[in-house]
């Protein structure tokens, strides 16, 4: 026989469980977005003028030629 307790705790797991699903699903979709967007930023050179932003821009585009002479 199954304590009352012990299923009671399932549910509440299974409650808790789902929300945090739920929430890991959307954040994902957001930082998808998020990338997509910055990545199309980047290649148009809008990210900014600052050290980082070059630096960042000079990196992208070198893995960029690097997959296109890969192929």
């Amino acid at each position: 026989m199954e304590n009352i307790w012990h299923t009671e705790q399932n549910e509440r797991v299974a409650k808790i469980h789902k929300k945090t699903n739920n929430w890991h699903s959307q954040h994902n979709k957001r930082v998808s977005e998020f990338h997509k967007n910055h990545a199309s930023k980047i290649e148009a050179g809008d990210n900014g003028n600052g050290l980082f932003a070059r630096w960042e821009r000079f990196v992208y585009n070198q893995g960029k030629a690097l997959f296109k002479a890969a192929k």
